[in-house]
């Protein structure tokens, strides 16, 4: 993830980016977009989530969120909001964000990320490492390690991250 040159943040909110780009105090920031395990976890997840019609919230990949006044803005892979909730082009506050690693993550940048969500008040953040199969959890209390692969809560309810790897593991030749 490289920053560039700082650009007011009007421009960033009127401009398309491609891959769209994160602005963090004036600066825009690369996100290393996924390859193939990483994409297909993405679709994945977003299928889970979408069978899920009825309990109360919308899913989204790749939406711009407002983190802080400063002006901060990313992009996490998977996010969900609770209903109602407005329609506006940049969500605030999610409950819940999902970021899937690429192998060209940082962890240096993901952590920079992680602490944005957290002082944002997002209750639940879920790290996804779909290279090493492993699920971590952070909230305001720290993080940990996802029991059973298994990330939980009370709106979106269970989603076994175990099952979705091993469908990263069929073979599309077969």
């Amino acid at each position: 993830m490289v920053a560039t040159t700082a650009i007011p943040v009007e421009e960033y909110l009127h401009t398309s980016y491609e891959p769209d780009m994160e602005y963090v105090n004036g600066q825009l920031v690369e996100r290393n977009v996924g390859e193939y395990f990483h994409s297909m976890l993405q679709l994945l997840i977003g299928a889970e989530l979408l069978k899920r019609d009825g309990r109360g919230f919308r899913a989204f990949t790749e939406q711009r969120v407002r983190i802080s006044a400063e002006p901060r803005y990313r992009i996490p892979d998977i996010c969900v909001k609770a209903l109602p909730h407005r329609a506006d082009p940049i969500l605030e506050k999610p409950d819940l964000v999902i970021e899937i690693l690429s192998p060209d993550d940082r962890p240096a940048e993901v952590l920079k990320k992680i602490a944005d969500y957290l002082q944002a008040g997002i209750p639940h953040i879920g790290i996804v490492d779909p290279y090493q199969r492993t699920v971590m959890e952070a909230d305001a209390a720290g993080f940990r390690e996802a029991v059973n692969f298994t990330l939980e809560t009370e709106l979106v309810g269970s989603v076994n991250f175990g099952e979705l790897f091993a469908k990263l593991d069929t073979d599309p030749d077969a």
